[in-house]
């Protein structure tokens, strides 16, 4: 006995190396829920497989033959009867001193793998010892009870693995010369297999933890020996592609089932939503269960039920309870990933995951990215766009706003790009997802300027903007607000910053996103996006957000710290393609997109340079005109004396139109004001001046009264800040105010006379233009920018052919909206730089200006010959803004633009070289391009003005009266002298030496004229002698002009005068800003005709305690005289009678108007256009007299009050009869 115990030690091996192991590893096919786990939590993976070990450490390698040949013997000679399956059904763990190692094992032991251990041991020599056999999972975070309760969770969730022990396999450590000990992994030295119990042939082991590693190892320790040190390192997961299985709900089994492709097509449908929703993962364990229901009710609510929908941050939990909601499983029969709580399914890999929904079939797979626990889950539906799958990616990038976290989240960006390119060349794509890119620039730029990012780090976020556009992928936030179908709740505000619009993690106003903004410095940011690749089957129709709080129990339930975004698209077919809204439209309107420059695209420098250019108004100024505009508010809508219960039933709105209305006014600018009433025009200029003269102790002033294009508008000084005062008779337009913004313009609401819709337009334009810019702070900035160019280049006043406010608006918000269309976001400066990139090369002469994203073909406007430049708005009436445009002025203009361009293009330019040195205020920047104007031409044509009146009324009037001439100058001489270039400058002159006094005003205009650029033909004295003549003809038609109109031209306190001057006479000249007059309330307030006018067409009520309202006369016979009235009857009355009256005949009657640029001018009857799309449209205010053409009798004159008509005015019933 004592030689075989000797014989048996002496045989032993010894097993201390960790060089070697002998282990079981379950089938491949069975292990695709551990290692999904394990790829992700254990550091082990692609250095060891899954496996159990029996011995551990095992012999030295050199032995492993012998050792294998003693333990295939020792196996071979032993009859098992018992059996040898193995069944991992529970889950536990091993403490370290910094962390828990999670595995699963048996939960009842049957003594299989301890006889197996027994048997090996024996045949090496060495007694049994105890071991506790289990498969490792993964290690905790740290050593907390919620890291280790976590991980353990998602072990449980394993369904029971059961498998036959059917060989053991040996591994040995492979170590690589000269590599870092982490490549060091455990290679498959040979099998000992184990004797069949059956006939079943054991198919060959590989190594597919080897092939499914995509990286090597972090470190040369092996999981087994970490389970005695705790971890050290970071696993290393799989970078492959990892194919994914698609779970549907069986309604007969109440049950998730593997889904199998069937082939059958699913019909095309008109329409697809895609619904994205980050649903909050707030703890790690235990999980919180309170916000479920809130969650749940987002999901299923109207505004989120979509065909796709994308969640993040999916937590086992929160997908179990979701998944078992009737309701859910009716909606979205589809998912990416089966309740995890459901025994064969297994749990989600991470705690924050991304899962798909849909009432469609799909096939999936993962793309991982570069971090743990980051990937796209990459979906594929076979039919719903047609012929071509239809792509659908659900991302979570990584969050923070650091070095690291933006240069992970460019790089997750483009692993998703390029396998989408790789994959799916040809295919439309939808990329949907919390993608966690700062949006806001003020958190932007306050983390560059605490250093908590580096200025390339700026770079890269603009980066990852360009990358997405690059690839095709188009923002559907940004194309549904451009097209005014966003209907996200508009809670912007006027103190965003750029990039907050649209935001969907909005700390201010979600207390889960206060809680959790962490660098976000409590700004709104725009994170969550939905991005399409629409390859010509797609265009998205709509965009809304969802998962904002309700209110339960009067308590704020917030669901989640994002809001939801979905998307609505039409699919597009071959038999709708050509349907598309809007394509022919967008294809006229195409824009080369051009970055700024470096040096250009500091938003910062911007910024300070248009301040110190006095750009921006002040606080003082700002509240200012905001107390300016209650006051008004407060005089117009309080009730007078005795009336106040009258006033009271009369609805009235007060609103704010022009720069004011956009925030893009400055300093200089006045304040328009809008009242929208159901009285009558005429009764509310009563009332307001009544009110307003009698607010004079409160600073308010009322300077005079205009008779403009749009109607009577009064011009008011409220404290100090100017205000016009327009009003707009409309009844159900003020009821409805709330609503007007949002109500299509095909509203019966809107079926109002021309002049009222005149008249709101200006406030329909703007509420558009609000709502469809995507951001409106870049707007603004640029909007300044471009002002502040016109300003010192002297093309700033639509008076004299220039830009005006209405012109850089509609301009500005066409190409800012292409550009985000095609291109996506973009800074204030590349806004600018494109700004003038496209203007200079424009084509207007053969081309109109309009907002394709409002018209969605054509407008209907006829464009006459005597339009160089076409700029339309957008609600009706339509009318080109640039009326005053002139062939001069927009050579002027498209010259300065091609110089903006040119200096914008080069490399070092700056906005500090741009803009020049920065000037006192405002009303002086245009001194930078004055003095070029005045040293440019080679002679100058001087219109001088002198005005000794007091009244600051009339001083104004006269100067406004000679500006609006101007043009008409400008136009004859570019007429008479074509091969001249004419430029006049929008603004007056003085001589510098001159000091206003109370009784004596002189100004001059000064139009520039010099040889034409492409005119390189000799001049002779003739020629000169010839032009000379031509300009005298022209300067001596002009004041002819001037001095014939009585009403504005009054010689006993005003000349006028013209005249050719050297360039030597005029460059001491100064801007003149004075006003030229006194206030003095003494001016006239009777209505005209247009005051008539719009009595008779106003949906209006009286005041009720006022009288009753005018009935007019039923139309009279021809033999009928109707008594004559003090007022005359307004020229659209006497049109209707020539051309109604069956006893007149239309064709023997003469139609006298005023041309805008030529004077008095005549036409027939028959040929006077009344619909304003005619190409021969004459506004009817500018009808001087009607007279008939076989005896030249005037019958009705406007400046004499003659009507021998009607026998209005001054005319006698007596004069009426002779004259018919």
């Amino acid at each position: 006995m004592a030689g075989a115990n000797q014989n048996s030690v002496s045989a032993s091996i010894a097993t201390t190396s960790y060089e070697t192991a002998l282990c079981i590893i379950p089938p491949q096919h069975q292990c695709q829920h551990i290692d999904n786990l394990r790829s992700l939590y254990d550091k082990g993976y692609s250095k060891w497989p899954p496996h159990i070990n029996l011995l551990y450490p095992f012999v030295a390698p050199e032995q492993l033959p012998g050792a294998k040949e003693k333990i295939e013997s020792a196996l071979a000679s032993l009859p098992y009867q018992q059996s040898l399956d193995v069944t991992l059904d529970t889950a536990g763990c091993f403490k370290h001193k910094a962390s828990y190692t999670i595995w699963i094992g048996e939960s009842d032991d049957s003594g299989s793998l301890e006889n197996l251990r027994l048997s090996t041991l024996k045949a090496l020599g060495h007694r049994s010892t105890r071991c506790n056999f289990h498969l490792t999972i993964g290690q905790s975070e740290d050593a907390s009870e919620s890291a280790r309760e976590f991980l353990l969770s998602k072990a449980r969730l394993i369904p029971g693995l059961k498998f036959p022990t059917e060989r053991l396999a040996i591994l040995v450590r492979e170590r690589i010369p000269g590599a870092d000990s982490s490549a060091n992994r455990m290679r498959l030295w040979g099998t000992v297999n184990i004797p069949k119990q059956s006939a079943t042939v054991i198919s060959p082991l590989s190594e597919f933890w080897i092939e499914q590693g995509g990286k090597t190892v972090d470190s040369d320790s092996d999981s087994e020996a970490d389970e005695a040190n705790g971890p050290t390192t970071v696993p290393v997961f799989s970078r492959q592609i990892q194919p994914g299985t698609t779970y549907t709900f069986n309604p007969a089994t109440q049950s998730w089932k593997q889904w199998v492709h069937s082939g059958s097509a699913a019909p095309v449908p008109a329409s697809l939503t895609v619904s994205s929703y980050n649903v909050l993962i707030d703890s790690e364990y235990p999980p919180a269960r309170d916000r479920d229901p809130h969650v749940r009710d987002a999901i299923l609510s109207q505004a989120a039920l979509a065909d796709i929908l994308v969640l993040q941050e999916v937590s086992d939990d929160f997908l179990s309870y979701l998944l078992t909601d009737p309701e859910l499983q009716e909606c979205y029969p589809f998912t990416s990933h089966g309740p995890p709580e459901q025994v064969d399914i297994g749990p989600l890999p991470s705690l924050r995951n991304v899962v798909v929904l849909s009432k469609w079939s799909f096939s999936w797979e993962f793309v991982p990215f570069h971090r743990r626990h980051k990937g796209a889950v990459v979906a594929t539906f076979g039919s719903v766009v047609g012929s071509t799958p239809l792509v659908v990616a659900g991302v979570h990038l990584t969050c923070g706003l650091t070095d690291g976290s933006v240069a992970a989240k460019k790089v997750q960006a483009q692993n998703l790009k390029n396998h989408l390119s790789r994959h799916y060349p040809s295919d439309p794509w939808i990329v949907a997802g919390d993608f966690n890119i700062a949006t806001s620039s003020y958190t932007i730029e306050t983390a560059l300027k605490n250093k908590s990012i580096s200025h390339q780090t700026v770079k890269t976020l603009a980066s990852i903007e360009t990358l997405m556009s690059e690839a095709g992928l188009l923002d559907t936030w940004c194309i549904a607000r451009v097209e005014a179908a966003d209907r996200s709740a508009n809670f912007d505000g006027d103190d965003l910053f750029d990039g907050e619009e649209g935001a969907t993690f909005n700390p201010r106003e979600n207390e889960l996103a206060a809680a959790t903004s962490g660098t976000s410095n409590n700004r709104p940011q725009r994170y969550d996006r939905i991005l399409i690749r629409p390859k010509g089957a797609l265009r998205v129709i709509k965009f809304n957000q969802f998962g904002r709080p309700t209110t339960v129990n009067g308590v704020d339930q917030v669901p989640s710290d994002h809001w939801g975004i979905r998307a609505t698209m039409a699919v597009v077919t071959e038999s709708s393609g050509k349907l598309a809204s809007g394509a022919d439209a967008l294809e006229q309107h195409m824009l080369n997109p051009k970055q700024a420059s470096a040096s250009l695209s500091n938003t910062d420098l911007l910024t300070s340079t248009l301040v110190a250019h006095d750009m921006f108004p002040s606080d003082n100024e700002i509240q200012s005109r905001r107390a300016a505009f209650d006051l008004i508010e407060d005089v117009l809508l309080g009730p007078t004396d005795g009336q106040a219960s009258s006033a009271s039933d009369v609805p009235l709105i007060i609103t704010t139109v022009g720069s004011y209305a956009l925030g893009v006014w400055t300093s200089a600018s006045d304040i328009d004001c809008l009242c929208v009433g159901s009285i009558s025009s005429k009764t509310f200029f009563k009332l307001a001046r009544q009110r307003l003269l009698r607010a004079e102790s409160r600073g308010i002033r009322l300077l005079r009264k205009v008779e403009a294009h749009s109607g009577t508008m009064f011009e008011l000084s409220v404290n100090g800040v100017s205000v016009d005062l327009q009003y707009c008779p409309a009844a159900r337009v003020a009821e409805r105010w709330k609503e007007l913004p949002t109500l299509h313009q095909s509203d019966p609401i809107f079926n109002l006379p021309v002049l009222s819709l005149h008249k709101l337009k200006p406030y329909r334009d703007i509420a558009y233009i609000q709502r469809t810019l995507p951001s409106l702070s870049v707007f603004r900035l640029a909007y300044r920018c471009i002002k502040l160019w016109a300003v010192q280049r002297g093309i700033y006043s639509s008076r004299f052919g220039y830009l005006s406010g209405i012109h850089i608006t509609l301009m500005l918000t066409i190409v800012y909206k292409r550009l985000v269309y095609d291109v996506g976001s973009l800074t204030a400066a590349d806004l600018v730089t494109n700004f003038f990139h496209h203007f200079a090369q424009f084509d207007w002469q053969k081309l109109m200006l309009f907002d394709p994203f409002f018209h969605k073909t054509m407008p209907r406007y006829h464009r006459s010959a005597r339009e160089p430049m076409a700029i339309l708005g957008y609600h009706a009436p339509n009318a080109n803004v640039a009326h005053t445009s002139t062939v001069p002025g927009l050579n002027t203009l498209v010259k300065e633009l091609k110089l903006a361009d040119q200096f914008l293009s080069r490399e070092a330019a700056t906005w500090e070289q741009f803009f020049g040195s920065p000037r006192s205020s405002i009303v002086n920047e245009s001194s930078n391009g004055k003095a070029d104007f005045l040293y440019s031409h080679d002679s100058y044509v001087k219109i001088d003005i002198q005005y000794w009146g007091r009244t600051l009324g009339k001083g104004k009037g006269l100067v406004g009266w000679v500006e609006s001439r101007c043009l008409l100058l400008v136009v004859d001489i570019n007429k008479a002298l074509p091969h001249l270039d004419v430029r006049i400058w929008p603004a007056r002159f003085a001589k510098s030496d001159s000091e206003a006094t109370e009784s004596d005003y002189h100004g001059c205009y000064l139009i520039g004229l010099s040889r034409g650029a492409n005119d390189s033909k000799q001049t002779s004295k003739d020629d000169k002698v010839a032009a000379r003549v031509s300009l005298d003809k022209c300067f001596e038609r002009f004041q002819n002009q001037l001095q014939a109109d009585n009403k504005c031209y009054d010689p006993n306190d005003c000349w006028i005068g013209i005249s050719l001057a050297k360039s030597s006479e005029v460059k001491n000249l100064t801007l003149d800003a004075r006003e030229w007059g006194e206030y003095m309330a003494d001016f006239d307030l009777d209505s005209d005709d247009e005051d008539e006018d719009a009595e008779e067409f106003d949906d209006t009520e009286e005041l009720p305690a006022t009288r009753k309202l005018a009935v007019r006369r039923a139309p009279s016979s021809s033999t009928s005289i109707p008594v004559s009235g003090a007022k005359l009857r307004p020229a659209s009355d006497v049109l209707n009678r020539l051309r109604w009256d069956p006893t007149l005949d239309p064709s023997d009657y003469i139609v006298g108007y005023e041309d805008r640029f030529l004077g008095a001018k005549e036409t027939s009857l028959e040929r006077w256009k009344t619909e304003q799309t005619d190409d021969e449209f004459i506004p009817q205010h500018r009808i001087l007299y009607f007279k008939r053409r076989g005896d030249g009798v005037v019958i009705w004159e406007r400046k004499s009050r003659t009507d021998l008509v009607f026998g209005s005015g001054a005319s006698s019933a007596k004069e009426v009869k002779q004259a018919l």
